[in-house]
């Protein structure tokens, strides 16, 4: 009981809570998409509302602009520039003019008039006649164009009558329009003579803005509220599934686990003995000839332990062919044995190795005998059948090492046949290579069976003399070179109208000098081969014994 609590608990600890998760995310996910979309929403809103706010005020600060220029009240403007307020004749006409305007426009807070000293001529707010402004809209507005600036903060300002002292803070959009000295100049710098600042309240566009942003994000949360509720029902049906694929996969682990446990043996038991005849042992596995009573000892699997009838090709079980062609004999699928075996996954993994082993042994087999053959494709002159030159360089090193051990002399023998080039051109490529076949096997039954002849190139043969003296060589050499000549293979374009050879010999004896290699014993009947080729040919020359 202990044993299984146990499990359960470490099942639930290993299972990955999705309801928690996804309601924990969501939650989170559905607030601050909200946040983003209400904030969206209201930047969004209070720009079109704010741009909408500034038409508006620039229409009233036009409209006000053009009033000015009708009823004639430049030249008090002008003179207001250069008087004070209280002596200004058409102050109060200004003052009254613009008073009525505002009237019209309850929105409008205040409105100023500078002269192009930045000074402030006019006020609504009498407070602020003779102030200075240095706002850059100023400046762009007495240059002939017109600008707006929204505060960036709120500003306390009396909205109601002055009797009840009522004070709250708005929200302010100031606009600055140039004055022209008259209509006919307004596109002229020359012709601004001040300019106008417009307080506008745009606190009702802000609140309306966050209104709809509020009722936005409400309506939103409501629909995501919505959709919440069925993701949870989603949810809670595809965790019950993962709980139920959760106990699976760990059932699936375990059998994994075991099927690993069991391969990993066997295929240890393939490295230790280097073979393999390495197989799982199913011990639950039914034998074919056991299910099919078959007494056929001429059956490779017959009353075998570890040999499937699959396995076999062309095995006849119970009347029923099995084996590697199935396709072509009958389907194992079908069989009853073949369906045992296959019964789970630790079976169909562990018959699934052992068919891997077969196989492997198979080629296994087949590349040792392919390699054999390589072997002596390799080592062997395709036209003349002898060793070639990586034959002889193996076999070279391994009688220079036991020379050394034993110390044993041996000789070298490198035979070339006479105007071998001239006898091509003369009969063709093709004779050529007759003459190459002849040579080589008169050579081949001129020396000892403990000799061995080699190619060494073109029309070059190489002789290796193991434990034999340098006197020895040169009769042995001598019996190569007549051994060609009596061949009487026809060469006209030469002195004795037959093909001949030349022969230079050298000999290695290991007390004299240890320090060389069997490369310079090569070349020392090289050597000897050249001084031979120099002379009258079909000859032998001696090189120095080393």
């Amino acid at each position: 009981m202990s044993q299984k609590k146990l499990m359960n608990a470490e099942e639930q600890a290993d299972h990955f809570n999705l309801r928690k998760y996804f309601t924990l995310y969501s939650i989170g996910f559905f607030v601050s998409l909200t946040a983003l979309l209400g904030y969206v929403f209201i930047t969004h809103e209070k720009k079109l509302l704010v741009d909408s706010a500034v038409s508006a005020a620039k229409e009233f600060a036009q409209q006000l602009n053009h009033h000015v220029q009708e009823e004639g009240y430049v030249s008090n403007i002008m003179a207001i520039n250069s008087l004070s307020a209280e002596r200004s004749p058409g102050y109060e006409k200004l003052d009254k003019m613009i008073g009525e305007h505002m009237s019209e426009f309850p929105d409008i807070l205040k409105i100023k008039i500078f002269d192009r000293n930045r000074r402030t001529i006019y006020s609504s707010d009498p407070n602020a006649v003779g102030t200075l402004n240095t706002h850059d809209q100023l400046k762009e507005a007495l240059s002939g164009q017109i600008s707006s600036a929204l505060t960036r903060r709120m500003k306390p300002m009396r909205t109601d009558s002055a009797e009840s002292g009522k004070m709250y803070e708005v929200d302010i959009l100031e606009i600055y329009l140039p004055i022209y000295e008259n209509r006919t100049g307004m596109d002229l710098q020359e012709n601004v003579i001040g300019a106008f600042e417009v307080y506008k309240d745009v606190s009702a566009v802000f609140n309306k803005a966050k209104r709809g942003g509020y009722t936005i994000s409400i309506l939103f949360i409501l629909s995501m509220s919505i959709l919440f509720l069925i993701w949870q029902m989603i949810i809670r049906k595809a965790d019950r599934i993962i709980k139920l694929k959760n106990s699976e996969i760990k059932k699936y682990n375990r059998e994994l686990e075991e099927a690993q446990h069991k391969i990993t043996e066997s295929i240890d038991e393939v490295i230790k003995h280097e073979s393999f005849h390495v197989r799982y042992m199913n011990e639950n596995l039914v034998k074919c000839w056991e299910v099919k009573g078959c007494n056929k000892a001429d059956c490779p699997s017959h009353k075998s332990e570890d040999l499937r009838c699959w396995q076999v090709a062309g095995t006849f079980c119970g009347g029923v062919v099995q084996g590697l062609f199935a396709k072509k004999y009958g389907d194992c699928r079908q069989c009853e044995v073949f369906k045992h075996a296959f019964g789970n996954r630790i079976n169909t993994i562990g018959e699934s190795f052992n068919n891997m082993m077969a196989l492997l042994q198979s080629k296994h087999l087949e590349l040792q005998e392919a390699n054999k053959k390589l072997n002596v494709l390799v080592d062997i002159d395709p036209l003349t059948q002898i060793a070639n030159r990586r034959s002889f360089q193996n076999r070279i090193e391994n009688i220079h090492l036991l020379t050394l051990r034993y110390n044993h002399p041996y000789s070298i023998i490198i035979c070339d046949i006479d105007n071998f080039k001239l006898y091509n051109d003369t009969y063709g490529h093709q004779q050529g290579d007759y003459v190459l076949i002849s040579v080589a096997n008169a050579m081949k039954s001129s020396i000892r069976r403990t000799d061995e002849i080699f190619r060494w190139g073109g029309e070059e043969f190489i002789v290796i003399l193991p434990e034999q003296s340098h006197a020895d060589a040169l009769k042995v050499a001598e019996n190569l070179r007549s051994s060609v000549h009596k061949l009487g293979v026809k060469h006209q374009k030469t002195d004795l109208q037959v093909v001949t050879v030349s022969c230079g010999v050298a000999s290695f004896y290991p007390w004299k000098t240890k320090d060389i290699g069997w490369e310079n014993v090569v070349k020392q009947a090289d050597d000897a081969l050249y001084k031979a080729k120099l002379g009258k040919k079909n000859c032998v020359y001696s090189a120095v014994p080393m």
